[in-house]
């Protein structure tokens, strides 16, 4: 059957909104600039919804590099079209029911009361507190004074003064939905953000910051019965902010041994998911961190995404690659004022006589004929070494574009 993607990357803001009355969400710009990415999963003759319109060589430079030929479309198919296609979308919310409803789609959509409950922190939460997983200290509030008295008891528990920390949103992704704070006391500004979400009946979760070593995105996919399947893991790439830079897709045995702990616990958090009456794509988050001793930890349940996932998307990319290949699918925020069209830029980056990897290009340059805030790369290499100096490089050449555009 064929299938229409709907990438609604601003979901957990669509979840807030219906839970709490909550505003704000990705731009229409940003879910404009993500809409290819369902190229990893995408086959030939699906169709990929998005509002705008793409250059006319997109779709036929996206065939030349090997991917399925697909279209895309900002026109809903009429309801005898939709009837005899499955509408996939990022994840499932009010918003997106309707649609399906009201255009006709068939969909295998999962109740969404389950989507709340999975998606919420207060799920992943109580999962670590029962499974004594969670973060020294990390406590659950749901008002301005408990959160003063989690800052307060975390300090008397470290001795330290000026440790850090973070409150994240019940519905939060990324780097987005949460405020870092030091110290025993909250700014005004945190205070300001803490209490518009506590007024919306939201809880907030405080926890101090630890010092990331390595992330992993767990994928399973859970079917309406029998057991999750593990689609596969794939290390998260992040910047210094913590936000989302890219997944290794193709992982050796000795990656997979060592988060082995976080695949296993993954299976429970599937399960649980699965119980609460979720199927349907399952990501999930696992992070190792060095303590104040130095000694490196685990959270197997950093985050729960009961969606698609970037990690997701990413390993489908895997069918395009040689036996022996390794890779990255890369994401960089990309301007105008950089002065070259991103799918050129990689065309000189991979003519350097040093570069020794396959750069193709998985977004268009413009919507509209406007310029993409972000840009995407499946990077391809024939070892793990060089494909980790590849990412450096890659990310370094950015870095030096926005310093000479500023």
């Amino acid at each position: 059957m064929r299938r229409l993607f709907l990438g609604n990357y601003d979901f957990e803001h669509q979840l807030a909104k219906e839970v709490y009355g909550a505003s704000g969400g990705a731009t229409s710009a940003l879910n404009a600039s993500l809409t290819s990415s369902w190229m990893g999963l995408a086959e030939e003759g699906d169709m990929i919804y998005l509002p705008g319109n793409v250059p006319a060589n997109c779709l036929s430079d996206f065939t030349a590099a090997g991917f399925p030929r697909v279209e895309f479309t900002n026109q809903w198919p009429d309801r005898k079209q939709a009837s005899e296609m499955q509408l996939v979308p990022w994840g499932w919310s009010d918003a997106v029911s309707q649609i399906a409803a009201s255009k006709g789609f068939q969909s295998e959509a999962p109740d969404r009361g389950a989507v709340q409950t999975v998606n919420a922190r207060t799920f992943s939460f109580q999962l670590e507190q029962e499974w004594g997983l969670a973060l020294p200290g990390s406590a659950c509030v749901k008002s301005l004074a408990e959160l003063e008295l989690a800052v307060g008891d975390l300090q008397d528990v470290q001795g330290v003064q000026e440790i850090e920390w973070v409150i994240k949103a019940n519905f939060s992704m990324s780097a987005r939905e949460r405020m870092r704070g030091q110290g025993s006391l909250l700014t005004n500004q945190i205070r300001g953000w803490a209490e518009k979400r506590l007024s919306q009946g939201q809880p907030l979760f405080w926890e101090p910051w630890v010092n990331r070593t390595a992330e992993v995105g767990v994928q399973f996919e859970i079917p309406r019965e029998g057991d999750p399947l593990l689609i596969g893991i794939a290390p998260l790439l992040c910047d210094e902010r913590g936000q989302y830079r890219g997944s290794r897709i193709v992982v050796d045995e000795s990656t997979e041994k060592e988060w082995q702990p976080a695949i296993e616990v993954g299976h429970q958090v599937a399960r649980r998911a699965q119980a609460a009456g979720y199927f349907g794509p399952l990501g999930i988050d696992a992070m190792q961190y060095s303590d104040a001793l130095g000694e490196l930890q685990w959270r197997a349940i950093q985050d729960v995404n009961a969606r698609y996932t970037m990690g997701r998307l990413a390993l489908g990319f895997s069918r395009f690659l040689k036996p022996d290949h390794v890779a990255s699918w890369l994401h960089f925020p990309w301007k105008e004022s950089y002065g070259i069209p991103f799918s050129k830029w990689l065309r000189c980056m991979s003519e350097q006589g040093t570069f020794e990897a396959d750069l193709i290009s998985t977004s268009p340059d413009q919507i509209d004929g406007q310029t993409l805030p972000l840009a995407n790369v499946l990077l391809k290499a024939n070892t793990v070494d060089q494909l980790c100096q590849r990412e450096a490089d890659l990310m370094r050449a950015v870095s030096e574009l926005t310093e000479a555009a500023c």
